[in-house]
């Protein structure tokens, strides 16, 4: 009996001892990944701060709180208000909550003190692998002070170089059309002809400087929208009389058709003819001789569409999701025009979803595209 009971309690303690040790070796474990997760987030050079899915900070490394000149204490486990006016909350605050204005994979803080310092903030979201439930998020906290200094020399470099060509490049422009003109004596047609055809260089390289111009601009930031409510059909004419010399050069006709006789939009007149300008070119570059380039204005419940409608090459479907990336061309663009940035597109693009807008593209190769850029009504 008593040898029963003794057997029965042996196999108790041996049981329970496995699991002791199946429990300490758990335990060991993790403690072990924790000090690995530790050891790899204080290795960064950038900083982390981990947050719960109601943005309350559970983990922060030490290069954030060397960057935001805070301690874990001041945030750990603590809620922050967004609209506080204390200064390490509203620092704290501008990191861990997206401004409503911030547009992209990432927003930019500055900050004043100690020195300025200009800090980009990435936001990876947390889930759960299996159900795919939203855990919370990670703040990745980057110093491009540095960064930002040397892109705005290299800028500033591109831009007085810039500056520097299209001074010549505008006066040979005006000497070429004198000539063409007759105002230095009669020309025969031979030489009218490659008269004509330095014309075309010369405007194409006008337009490669005025775009590196242009996006030198748009990434600097230094692009001011300063916007009023203006006419748009007379806006849209301005910008078809812009290119009309252009256009009679390359023997393209440029084609009115509104559906509309006025309406007023708000929007930076300087920038959004940069915008359509940019479009119109694009029409006339990659249109056959002899051919017409149409422009529409339509009206919408919630915009205002222009489009540009040419009989040009078209675009392949599968390069299209590229189009607007800076300097990207298409391959039959490529063999149809040897010159050329890839910036046009890229420009049209930026400046109007910087207004709130966006430029869409209905092609087919060998047919001809239609570009439509909208802008939200006021």
């Amino acid at each position: 009996m008593y040898s029963l009971i003794t057997f029965i309690l042996l196999v108790v303690i041996l049981i329970l001892g496995l699991k002791n040790r199946r429990l300490r070796k758990d335990r060991e474990q993790a403690s072990h990944q924790f000090d690995e997760a530790t050891l790899i987030l204080e290795s960064l050079r950038d900083g982390l701060i981990e947050c719960d899915s109601a943005m309350v900070a559970t983990r922060i490394n030490t290069a954030a709180e060397t960057i935001l000149g805070i301690e874990a204490s001041q945030i750990i486990n603590r809620a922050i208000d967004r609209d506080s006016i204390n200064p390490t909350d509203k620092l704290l605050a501008s990191v861990l909550f997206r401004p409503k204005d911030a547009e992209g994979a990432s927003y930019d803080i500055f900050l004043a003190s100690p020195s300025e310092t200009k800090l980009r903030i990435f936001t990876i979201p947390k889930t759960e692998p299996h159900t795919k439930t939203l855990l919370g998020y990670i703040k990745i906290i980057r110093d491009v002070t540095i960064e930002t200094v040397v892109e705005k020399h290299k800028n500033d470099l591109i831009s007085i170089v810039s500056h520097q060509l299209l001074t010549p490049l505008t006066g040979v422009k005006w000497i070429l059309k004198s000539l063409i003109s007759g105002d230095s004596g009669p020309v025969v047609p031979k030489q009218a002809e490659m008269i004509k055809k330095g014309l075309v260089v010369n405007e194409d390289m006008i337009g490669l400087v005025t775009d590196i111009l242009d996006v030198t601009k748009v990434e600097q930031a230094s692009f001011s929208y300063k916007k009023a409510p203006y006419d748009i059909i007379q806006f849209v004419r301005e910008v078809i009389t812009s290119r009309k010399e252009k256009a009679e050069t390359r023997n393209i006709k440029l084609e009115e058709k509104f559906s509309i006789s006025n309406k007023e939009v708000a929007f930076d007149k300087e920038r959004m003819g940069i915008a359509l300008g940019n479009l119109l070119d694009n029409g006339i570059d990659y249109s056959p001789s002899g051919t017409s380039v149409g422009v529409g204005v339509a009206i919408t419940p919630s915009s205002v569409d222009i489009s540009v409608t040419d009989k040009g090459i078209g675009i392949p479907e599968k390069e299209r999701e590229h189009l607007f990336a800076k300097f990207y061309r298409a391959e039959n663009a490529k063999r149809v025009r040897s010159g050329g940035t890839g910036l046009g597109l890229y420009l049209a693009k930026h400046i109007t979803e910087d207004h709130g807008g966006k430029v869409t593209i209905n092609s087919k190769e060998g047919e001809g595209s239609t570009f439509t850029l909208s802008l939200p009504l006021m």
